[in-house]
């Protein structure tokens, strides 16, 4: 089995997160666990490591790749980090690190399962159903909203110029919508050819719709509050975030928590990826480290 995913900004990560060999750290988004491999082999056997992840073919995949690494002291939990309450009950200590890297891995964009999470997946239905025990996939939120919602939806979560002309044409050919190449050439004819740059002009919608299937900003704002609530004094916060509304949501709390007094701001300035990373891994470059550490 080949793992083709690069966990970004590793080296730095493990640096902010200050990794004491007996400390107890969460990992919230496992995905192919690149991230959390490298926490445990700095723990002790005294040392706690809790995964997430509400991707159950992440988790098998993980339990399958690391099956030589799997410990007592290793954790790993199917749900969304929003609920991260439920999954910490039982420990009887404070995490002193927790991670969230909000980024989809490359193994979830090339090999989906059959849920269309890239536009590059040309056959692939319209599912992007991270959790599949969800009920509402982007099909059929393509389906059941009108123009005027769908018109917000990709404005709002995708920001997205010809979101109306996108929508109208949604609305009006949506029973031959039904894979990722069908709703990527409809946007290819909607979008003028003078404003497509070279990357594919649907990938705002497809950000949109799985933004809002996914429930991910919702679930961002309520994890970290959830996270910062949990974690132990000089407990530090990470968060890697990919796209703007993302990166705005963290900045504007961790801001309120260093006006508030509670923490102490450790990236000034936010932390992206050096240029030989971005040459490694082409998907790392709208990387954005933030990090707090709580008083």
């Amino acid at each position: 089995m080949e793992k083709i995913h690069i966990p970004v900004l590793l080296s730095e990560t493990l640096n902010y997160l200050n990794i004491k060999d007996d400390g107890f750290y969460i990992d919230c988004t496992l995905g192919d666990g690149g991230h959390s491999i490298e926490i445990l082999k700095r723990l002790n056997p005294k040392g706690n490591l809790l995964s997430i992840d509400q991707d159950q073919y992440a988790i098998d995949f993980v339990k399958l790749f690391y099956k030589d690494f799997l410990a007592t002291n290793w954790e790993i939990v199917k749900s969304n980090f929003s609920k991260i309450d439920s999954c910490v009950e039982k420990y009887s200590r404070k995490p002193d690190g927790i991670l969230m890297d909000l980024g989809l891995s490359s193994r979830q964009l090339e090999n989906s399962h059959n849920r269309g999470f890239s536009y590059q997946q040309d056959s692939e239905p319209l599912d992007m159903r991270m959790d599949t025990q969800l009920g509402v996939s982007a099909k059929d939120l393509l389906i059941v909203l009108p123009e005027k919602e769908l018109t917000a939806l990709f404005l709002r979560y995708g920001e997205e110029k010809y979101a109306n002309k996108i929508a109208k044409a949604i609305k009006k050919e949506i029973t031959n919508i039904n894979t990722v190449g069908d709703l990527t050439r409809l946007v290819y004819r909607v979008v003028p050819a003078a404003h497509q740059s070279s990357k594919n002009p649907s990938r705002r919608v497809f950000q949109a719709l799985r933004i809002v299937v996914n429930d991910e900003l919702d679930s961002l704002q309520t994890g970290l509050e959830k996270s910062f609530k949990f974690l132990n004094s000089k407990g530090r916060l990470c968060v890697i975030s990919f796209h703007s509304l993302e990166d705005r949501i963290v900045k504007k709390y961790f801001n309120n928590l260093v006006e508030s007094g509670q923490v102490q701001l450790l990236t000034k300035e936010i932390i992206a990826p050096t240029d030989q990373e971005v040459r490694s891994n082409p998907r790392s470059a709208s990387a954005k480290l933030r990090v707090i550490e709580k008083i």
